[in-house]
């Protein structure tokens, strides 16, 4: 995985109308397709050569570690809003983002999801991060 990479890539997925089949190979890329299963790497190819773009997301999504699995999906005033969760030691994640486009604001939602919490209180606002909110079984949820 390149961690390095995913402001960069999200900075672009935000400035886009939508997404293309390039942008999902990059986050491929920057997320560590060659390190999965020979499998998933197969079914992940499968589906990009049938322009499946959000299942070949999801399938990065459920390829992550730690995985993230889409919490919710919806159009708001013709915006894309999706959330993202995933557990870690002590509590979960949730991570949001919306685009005009359904697959940019799925790729943009598991992108904001490997960023830091405190990167995202001193980045510059995007078009599509809303909102990264971590849970704790200590303390209630809290907005970033």
């Amino acid at each position: 995985m390149k961690p390095e990479n995913i402001p960069a890539l999200a900075e672009r997925v935000a400035d886009i109308r939508i997404l293309r089949e390039h942008h999902v190979w990059a986050a491929a890329d920057i997320l560590g397709l060659d390190e999965l299963d020979d499998r998933s790497r197969r079914k992940f190819r499968t589906l990009m050569e049938a322009d499946a773009l959000v299942d070949a997301v999801l399938l990065l999504a459920a390829n992550a570690e730690p995985p993230r699995s889409i919490e919710t999906i919806r159009n708001h005033a013709g915006r894309w809003v999706c959330s993202t969760r995933h557990a870690f030691p002590g509590g979960s994640r949730s991570s949001t983002a919306e685009h005009a486009d359904l697959a940019a604001a799925v790729l943009a939602a598991l992108l904001v999801s490997f960023q830091q919490p405190s990167a995202h209180r001193r980045r510059r606002t995007t078009s599509f991060l809303q909102l990264d909110r971590a849970d704790s079984h200590d303390h209630p949820s809290r907005d970033h």
